[in-house]
């Protein structure tokens, strides 16, 4: 997805009450892009990093996960309201290239991997 900024990166969000870390994603995942029909297949990752907002730096942690779009012919829709300009599918070495973050890049290569020893590519 593409931020306000016009920089590449991953859908993120934060956890609501009641909600476990793969039911934020499954919901932040639908609600920036517009996909439902996605599973996650495995825990990749966190990434840690800081942002500022209303003048206050800020602490996060991601926890990102292998997701499988289950519908190929699901429209990506990007959420305006959010600030996200785009939402696109690009190949792994294009969307590798493409990203604005280091830690994002490092998780993606790690998810590239793992879809290559899955389906022995």
């Amino acid at each position: 997805m593409q931020d306000p900024r016009a920089r590449w990166s991953i859908p993120k969000g934060h956890v609501e009450s009641g909600e476990t870390l793969e039911q934020t994603a499954i919901r932040e995942i639908g609600e920036e892009t517009g996909l439902k029909a996605i599973k996650i297949l495995s825990k990749l990752d966190k990434i840690h990093f800081f942002y500022r907002m209303n003048n206050k730096l800020i602490f996060m942690t991601n926890f990102v996960y292998l997701i499988e779009s289950t519908d190929p012919e699901e429209v990506l829709i990007p959420e305006k309201s959010e600030g996200i300009i785009d939402v696109q599918w690009f190949e792994a070495e294009q969307a590798y290239d493409i990203l604005e973050y280091k830690a994002t890049k490092v998780i993606l290569r790690e998810a590239i991997n793992r879809i290559k020893e899955k389906y022995n590519i």
